[in-house]
Formats: C-alpha cells, sequence, structure tokens
C-alpha cells in the first residue's frame, strides 16, 4: 500500500493534537512564578505546627516537583497523606494531586480512580475551597476519559460540573477550561470552531494578573494557527510567551514552549530550525520530567524529517518511541505509531519490513475494535437487563392496578352510600365545620403570638444577660481588681522583714488576681472590644485548646469590621460550639475558619468527633443558645453531623 505524504501529515497533526490536549491541561493551575510557590510552601511547613496545614504545603511540594523530580514527588505525598488521615478535605486534595501523576505517565485506570475518589470525598461539601478541588477533580477525569468517550463527553464534563463554579469563584480557572474547551475542537479537526475558545480564553485571562494559564492559553492558540497555516498571528502570540517567560528561565512551561516553537518554523518550512529547537525541547523535557512531552517532541520530529525526506532518522524516531512504550500504551496510539512505521518503510522500498509493520497496526485494529465491540456487548447486555427489569416491573405494576381498580371500585360504592347517608345532615354539619374552623384559626393566631411574645422575651433576657455580664466584669476589673492590687502591695511592704510571708501572700493573691481576670474575660471578653472579632477568636481557640484537642483558627478575610452586637453573639456561639465539642465529640481536632462571601460573613465550627444523627437532632441548652443567639442578630444556622463523621456548624450574619 502506498502512503501520499499529504495524508501522513494530516494523520500526523491529529496525532499531536489529540496529546496536546492531556500533556498541557495538568500545568496550567500552577502559577507563573514556580519557584516562589515552592519556596512559600517550604516557609510555611517549617513555621507551622500544625498538621492540617502541613499536610497542605507537603501536596503543594509534590505538585511543583511532578514534572522535576519523581523521588521527591512521592516523598512529599507520603509526608502529605500521613498528615491528612484526620480531614477529608486534604484527603481529596492527596487524591487529586496522585491523579495528576499517574497521568503524567498515561496510567489512566489509576488516575481515573484517584480522580473519582478526590470527587467522592467532597460531594456534599459546599465550602469554594472544596468546591474549588471538586471542579479540579471533575476537570481531570474528563482528560482521562477523553480517549475513550470522546470530546462530547469531555466538552460536558467541562460545561456542566467544572464552569459553574469557576463562573462564580475563579476567572482564571474559567479562562482555562475555555482553552481547553478550544483544544477540544482543535482535536476534532474544527479549527475555526477552536479559535473561538481560545480568543475568548486569552480576553478572559489578560484581565486577570500574569498567570501560567495564560501562558497556556497562548501556545494552545499558537498550536490551532499553524494548523490552519496563519504563521503572522502564531509569531506575535510566541513573542508574548517569550516575554512572560523571560523573568523564569526554569519554568516547567519551556519544553511546551518549545514544542510550539518547532511548530511554527515547521509550518514556516525552515525544517533546520524546527529540529534545533526541538532539541533544546527534548532536553528542558528530560530536565523537568515531562517523558510524555519528551515522546511528543520526538514524534514532531518524525513529522519534521518526513518533510526533509530523510526517512530513516524519521523511521528511527518513531522506533524509539516505540522502545520507550509511554505513548503507546493506549491501543489506538500504537495503532497509528506502527501505520506510520508500515509507511516510512515503504517510502524506503523496505516492503517485507513494511507489511510486517501493518499487519501488526492492522492487528491493533483489530483489537480495539474487539475492545469496542466487547463494550459496546456490555453495554447492550445492561440495556437487556435494564429492559428485562422494566418489563417486569410493568406487568408486576400492571397487576397491582388491577387490584387496586377492584378495591377503588367496591370503596367507592361503599363512599357513594355513605354519603347519601350523611346528606340529611350535610347543611348542620357544614355549620358546625366553618365553627371549628374559625376556632381553630383563632387559636393558631393566639399560639402565633405567643411564639413571637416569647421570642421578645428571649431576646430581651438575652440582652440583659449580656448587659449583666458586662456590668460585673467592669466591677470584677475595676473594684475588686483594685483592692487586691493594692492589699497585695500594702502586704508584700509590711512583711519584707518575713521572707515567707512577703513571698507566699503575694504569690496567693496573684493567684486571685489571675481568677479574677479569667472571670472577668469570660464575662465580658476585653480582646473583642479593643481589637475586634477576629483577635477574639483566635484568643478564644488558643485559650481553649488542651494538650488532648487541637483547636486550628483559619481566617480568610484579613480586614473585617463587625459591630459590637453581632461580634459578641458570634463570638459567643463559637465559644458555645468549642464547648460542646470539647465536652461530647471526643474530637482530637477541632477547626474553626472565617470567610466573607459579598456580604456575608461565614463561620464554620468543624470537629473530627464521633458525631450525631442530625436528622434526629433534639436541641438541647446549649445548642438553643445558638440558635437564638443567630436568630438575635438575623442570621442563619446549619447544624450538619453523621454518626462517625464529625460535626460541621456553619453560622451566616449579613455584616
Amino acid at each position: 500500500m502506498r502512503f501520499q505524504l499529504k495524508e501522513l501529515l494530516k494523520i500526523i497533526a491529529f496525532f499531536i493534537v489529540y496529546f496536546t490536549v492531556h500533556t498541557v491541561a495538568a500545568q496550567s493551575f500552577l502559577p507563573l512564578d514556580e519557584n516562589k510557590y515552592r519556596t512559600d510552601a517550604e516557609k510555611l511547613l517549617m513555621s507551622s505546627a500544625n498538621d492540617s496545614v502541613k499536610a497542605m504545603q507537603y501536596f503543594y511540594l509534590a505538585d511543583y516537583y511532578r514534572f522535576r523530580d519523581t523521588l521527591r514527588f512521592w516523598d512529599n505525598m507520603r509526608h502529605g497523606e500521613q498528615l491528612s488521615k484526620s480531614f477529608r478535605t486534604l484527603q481529596a486534595m492527596g487524591a487529586l494531586y496522585k491523579s495528576y501523576y499517574y497521568g503524567q505517565f498515561l496510567d489512566s485506570k489509576n488516575a481515573g480512580i484517584e480522580a473519582e475518589k478526590c470527587i467522592s470525598l467532597l460531594s456534599n461539601i459546599q465550602q469554594p475551597f472544596q468546591q474549588g478541588l471538586l471542579a479540579r477533580a471533575w476537570y481531570n477525569l474528563g482528560l482521562i476519559r477523553f480517549p475513550k468517550n470522546g470530546f462530547a463527553d469531555f466538552l460536558d464534563i467541562l460545561n456542566g460540573k467544572c464552569l459553574p463554579y469557576a463562573k462564580a469563584h475563579d476567572p482564571i480557572m474559567e479562562g482555562s477550561i475555555n482553552t481547553m474547551i478550544g483544544m477540544t475542537f482543535m482535536s476534532s479537526n474544527q479549527l475555526a470552531k477552536a479559535d473561538e475558545y481560545h480568543q475568548l480564553a486569552i480576553k478572559q485571562l489578560e484581565q486577570q494578573s500574569p498567570s501560567a494559564a495564560l501562558l497556556v492559553a497562548y501556545l494552545n492558540a499558537v498550536s490551532n494557527y499553524c494548523y490552519q497555516v496563519k504563521s503572522k498571528e502564531a509569531r506575535a502570540l510566541l513573542d508574548k510567551v517569550k516575554q512572560l517567560l523571560k523573568d523564569y528561565p526554569n519554568s516547567s512551561q519551556l519544553p511546551n514552549y518549545y514544542y510550539n516553537e518547532a511548530l511554527y518554523f515547521t509550518t514556516k518550512q525552515n525544517t533546520a530550525e524546527a529540529l534545533r529547537l526541538l532539541d533544546i525541547g527534548l532536553n528542558w523535557s528530560v530536565k523537568m520530567n515531562n517523558w510524555k512531552l519528551f515522546q511528543m517532541m520526538r514524534f514532531r520530529k518524525f513529522n519534521v524529517y518526513l518533510l526533509q525526506k530523510k526517512y530513516p532518522e524519521a523511521k528511527l524516531e518513531l522506533e524509539e518511541i516505540v522502545k520507550n512504550g509511554l505513548l503507546t500504551r493506549d491501543l489506538y496510539n500504537n495503532k497509528i505509531v506502527y501505520a506510520q512505521l508500515a509507511g516510512v518503510n515503504e517510502l524506503m522500498g523496505n516492503y517485507q519490513e513494511a507489511l510486517k509493520m501493518s499487519n501488526i497496526a492492522n492487528k491493533l485494529s483489530d483489537s480495539i475494535q474487539k475492545v469496542q465491540l466487547l463494550e459496546k456487548m456490555n453495554e447492550m447486555e445492561t440495556k437487556y437487563k435494564t429492559v428485562e427489569k422494566e418489563k417486569l416491573i410493568l406487568n408486576l405494576r400492571a397487576e397491582k392496578e388491577r387490584s387496586q381498580f377492584k378495591i377503588f371500585l367496591f370503596l367507592g360504592m361503599a363512599i357513594l352510600l355513605f354519603f347519601i347517608a350523611l346528606f340529611v345532615t350535610f347543611f348542620y354539619r357544614k355549620q358546625r365545620k366553618l365553627n371549628t374552623q374559625i376556632q381553630l384559626n383563632h387559636e393558631i393566631a393566639l399560639e402565633k403570638l405567643a411564639k413571637e411574645k416569647q421570642l421578645q422575651i428571649s431576646e430581651s433576657m438575652l440582652r440583659g444577660e449580656e448587659q449583666e455580664r458586662q456590668r460585673i466584669a467592669q466591677d470584677l476589673h475595676d473594684s475588686i481588681g483594685g483592692m487586691l492590687t493594692g492589699l497585695k502591695f500594702k502586704i508584700a511592704g509590711d512583711m519584707a522583714k518575713s521572707a515567707t510571708l512577703a513571698d507566699e501572700i503575694p504569690q496567693k493573691l496573684n493567684d486571685i488576681l489571675g481568677e479574677v481576670r479569667r472571670i472577668s474575660h469570660n464575662l465580658m471578653p476585653e480582646s473583642l472590644r479593643q481589637f475586634g472579632l477576629i483577635p477574639a477568636l483566635e484568643q478564644l481557640c488558643i485559650t481553649m485548646k488542651n494538650s488532648h484537642v487541637s483547636i486550628q483558627f483559619e481566617n480568610y478575610e484579613p480586614e473585617l469590621n463587625v459591630d459590637f452586637k453581632k461580634g459578641l453573639a458570634i463570638y459567643r456561639i463559637v465559644q458555645e460550639a468549642i464547648s460542646n465539642a470539647l465536652k461530647y465529640s471526643h474530637a482530637d481536632s477541632i477547626i474553626v475558619q472565617v470567610s466573607k462571601t459579598e456580604a456575608v460573613l461565614h463561620v464554620l465550627i468543624e470537629d473530627n468527633g464521633r458525631g450525631f444523627d442530625s436528622s434526629v437532632l433534639n436541641y438541647g441548652l446549649g445548642l438553643n443558645n445558638m440558635v437564638n443567639r443567630v436568630k438575635w442578630i438575623n442570621g442563619s444556622i446549619d447544624i450538619q453531623s453523621t454518626l462517625g463523621s464529625g460535626t460541621q456548624i456553619e453560622i451566616g450574619v449579613v455584616v
């Protein structure tokens, strides 16, 4: 069989686009300044004693080393996993980064398992950070499923699972998703449609600070322009990429840049420069541990050698790809490589070798068809079983309906006779029912008024309680504290001659003063009045933790102004929630998070204790106090807990 060079290059172009979808996607979520990303994580890892903070930094470092050092990746990942056993979010984070790593080496089975594990762990969590991890997990799962399910399934995941979160919270991720949609259209040879999404992504990302996502969007658009032979447009974007990379000489994006630069010169038919750039890109791929892009560059060199009609060199590149075995793990990719080997051997006049390679490609094609046939058979079997089950259900339902019809017929006749018997007393009963309804409505109205009055009384009691606490706190601090301080110095002065009394009595008075200060702080937290809600909550967490329970405070709002009434109520609610967790949950870790969405302040108190069944929750005094305080400041409270899975209490207050 004689291969036409034009047709061969068309297949190669599709092959390259197909793998670019998988190579560039996972890199776009790292920041542009990767060295700062690493050093920040290392500094925080060294300075923090909190397990959850340290676990997160280990995962960040693992992500950094994914394209640089496999051993360091696994070492950091292992440390992160050990520290995240008590934290579901961190377990999901670790699964996501492992999924990235497996995808780099085309291990779609393990990559899919880890991505689905992340999705399962985060499926019922609504916090923005966790929802961001969930969107990235779906994003990666779509890439993993792409070779099998095609671009329609991938587009469905991007639009249905990822874009809603990105549009609401993460404009950089939104741009990354749009450029990946463009790459998906490129893989199906819809280059004009792909260009629309590339331009949309570039427009969105250029409105943000410079990022790796913008760099990837530029390079993806360069590929699309090259396949459309739009060299001028491709050159303009390559110059922008070079400008972005000039301050980052060790960026993991360098192999991708050299790959697209070589593609540009291939389009310009400057094959010598294309080969030079590909050799540079191959060296960077080795440095960055990016073996998939390394093999793709070999395939690009094969393409260039074909254009130069250097068939032995082209054949050697394909043989190296087969020898490495990374890109050929997939049956479809393997078939393409052997088909190209057959074509090259035919162009060289090695017809016997070409026939051998062609037979292997045909066998691989048969294997692909068998796999597809088996999948279709399994799908048909599943559908058949489903149809049989539905048929059985329909038969049972029909039998049930026939039985019900007989029963309804009998009951209808009985009811008809019953109504005939009651017709005589109809007007009397109607009036009686009307009077009863009027009385019932009156009782309901009275009950509503009573509840509203009770709520007003509760609010008044709460206000009175806080005022009384403030008064007592002031008295303890100003009056008793002042007298005891004076007494301390007097005794210390009069008994200077007695060493024992001079040491013992002031020490006891110090203890008394400390107790007075503690009572005063509990009655009215001075830190709340002087410094505001955030420092007060942080001090509360430090004060209430003990050797058995770690209490972690996480604040995501550096500037927050809350009026004293709302701040005091929130402080008391958090104090009550931590106290309940210490008393009843048997937890060893409690997390207090403060964040803000638009005008709503969110406070989350989460423990990893034994939990309870929130569906049958009976509110005791502590929980009732929390609910009443939230109502007092017109806020909302959501209590979620299951047996064995800890408790989450989320407060929402407009500030």
